[in-house]
């Protein structure tokens, strides 16, 4: 049994905070909705990510081999095969070891009539809630297969997505790393070495040479002490995230309109999170879903805490009738195109394709944004090391060339 912690609102509207034990994150919320209580949020205790989380018993399993697991049993179901002789072929056809395990069990409890959804929520309490509420609306509409087909879809194109944002930053990242060993390099071991011999002219140190070997100093000398201060902060910030007001601040930051932070991230993160409600809402709804609860759910994926924070305070202004364009526009956290994009959905009754093209808009869009930021960044880094390169030349041959002065005189 795992112990959350979660935030609700009762049929009153009253706010209702407290822990609550139950197997899974689904379990723990539907145990709320049968209390009458409408969860705004949950969290495991001690858990500080909001986002989706795809580990399989402590290893991580990539989104590429959900969508060809959804794609298997979503071809073998089109089949006409039964439901739990399409557990046992794909759980045969799976590479990965622990993802065969949890089919395997799946596959038993399914034989012995379990629930599909609840067997994997029970034994994969770490797959995405995204995977496990669309099995439920699936066989809660007869739509197994075509389940199976829209989260195949999905995850393959999630997946797509973070490659390409992987490779472009490859390049970069190498750079970078390199640039940080060679500054290393010089100020730890070069500089040292031709510090003594400068020392040793008895003349006053251009400012260059001061401030060279002043840095390769304290480098050499405190290391430690930016190393521990490094630790501290990743730790500090680590425990920090755990207080639900600033776990809020600190994700609203990255997708707010604050000029003192980098209007390129913001944009990026904005227009992520907005291509992750749209695409996860589609596939929700197309799954069978009613809006209310394919907002839940999108709400506990989304990767901006404070964006999913403000999306699930959107569920009791849609219980009490009001659509969704008109609790999007009120939560003031996604682009004005989603809200109104989402309104078009509504009124014409095709929600679900509406919200396929935003995200697939967005998704371009921070496919675009990325690359362009990758494209400032390169020159960015070239500028820096032909800056440091400078300083040291002028560092070295500044005394050179003062020693040669005093010589010639």
């Amino acid at each position: 049994m795992n112990a959350y912690s979660y935030k609700a609102r009762s049929s009153g509207g009253t706010v209702v905070e407290g822990l609550l034990e139950a197997n899974t994150r689904d379990e723990a919320v539907d145990r709320l909705r049968t209390e009458g209580l409408i969860v705004t949020s949950i969290r495991e205790t001690g858990d500080t990510a909001h986002d989706i989380n795809l580990s399989l018993g402590g290893r991580k399993t990539k989104e590429k081999a959900l969508a060809i697991l959804c794609n298997q049993f979503a071809i073998i179901l089109e089949a006409g095969m039964p439901i739990v002789r399409t557990m046992e072929l794909v759980a045969a056809q799976c590479e990965d070891k622990t993802l065969k395990e949890i089919l395997d069990k799946v596959a038993d409890e399914v034989a012995a009539g379990y629930p599909l959804a609840d067997s994997f929520a029970k034994n994969g309490p770490n797959l995405p809630t995204t995977f496990i509420e669309t099995i439920r609306a699936g066989e809660a509409s007869g739509g197994l297969d075509s389940a199976f087909r829209r989260l195949s879809k999905y995850y393959e194109k999630s997946s797509s997505t973070k490659d390409k944002t992987k490779s472009a930053l490859m390049y970069p990242s190498f750079v970078v790393v390199v640039a940080v060993i060679v500054v290393a390099v010089i100020m730890i071991f070069a500089v040292p070495t031709f510090k003594a011999t400068f020392e040793g002219m008895g003349q006053e140190l251009p400012l260059p040479t001061q401030i060279l070997i002043g840095m390769s100093d304290f480098l050499t000398k405190f290391w430690w002490v930016i190393a521990a201060v490094i630790v501290l902060i990743f730790i500090g910030f680590h425990f920090a995230l755990k207080n639900e007001q600033f776990h809020l601040a600190w994700s609203r930051l990255g997708v707010s309109e604050v000029p003192r932070w980098p209007q390129i991230i913001r944009k990026i993160n904005r227009m992520s999170n907005a291509a992750q409600f749209a695409s996860t809402m589609s596939t929700m709804i197309s799954a069978g879903l009613p809006v209310i609860q394919a907002t839940e759910v999108t709400s506990r994926v989304l990767t901006n805490y404070w964006m999913g924070h403000r999306l699930a305070e959107c569920i009791p202004d849609l219980e009490s009738g009001k659509t969704l364009y008109t609790c999007l526009r009120n939560t003031e956290a996604f682009p004005d195109l989603v809200c109104e994009m989402t309104n078009v959905g509504e009124q014409t009754g095709q929600l679900e394709h509406t919200l396929d093209v935003v995200s697939d808009y967005y998704d371009n869009e921070v496919e675009t944004a990325t690359n362009n930021a990758l494209a400032l960044l390169e020159p960015a880094i070239i500028v820096f090391l032909a800056v440091f390169a400078v300083l040291v030349l002028l560092a070295v041959y500044l005394p050179m060339f003062g020693m040669y002065g005093a010589m010639g005189t």
